[in-house]
C-alpha cells in the first residue's frame, strides 16, 4: 500500500466485523508494559542479590 493511499474502513469492518468493537486501550497496555519490564528489573536485582549472599556464604 502506498503512502498517500487511504485505507477504507468501511471495507475492513465489513471483512473483519469485529474490528474495531473494542478499545485497545494502547495508553493502557504501554504503561501495563512499563510496569512488568520495572517488576521485572527489580526482581531480578533481589534473584542476583540472593545468589550474591550464596555464594559468599
Amino acid at each position: 500500500m502506498e503512502a498517500h493511499e487511504q485505507i477504507d474502513y468501511d471495507a475492513l469492518r465489513r471483512r473483519f466485523p469485529w474490528a474495531g468493537m473494542v478499545s485497545t486501550g494502547e495508553h493502557d497496555l504501554s504503561a501495563r508494559y512499563r510496569e512488568i519490564m520495572a517488576e521485572a528489573r527489580r526482581d531480578r536485582e533481589i534473584v542476583e542479590a540472593i545468589d550474591a549472599v550464596r555464594r559468599s556464604a
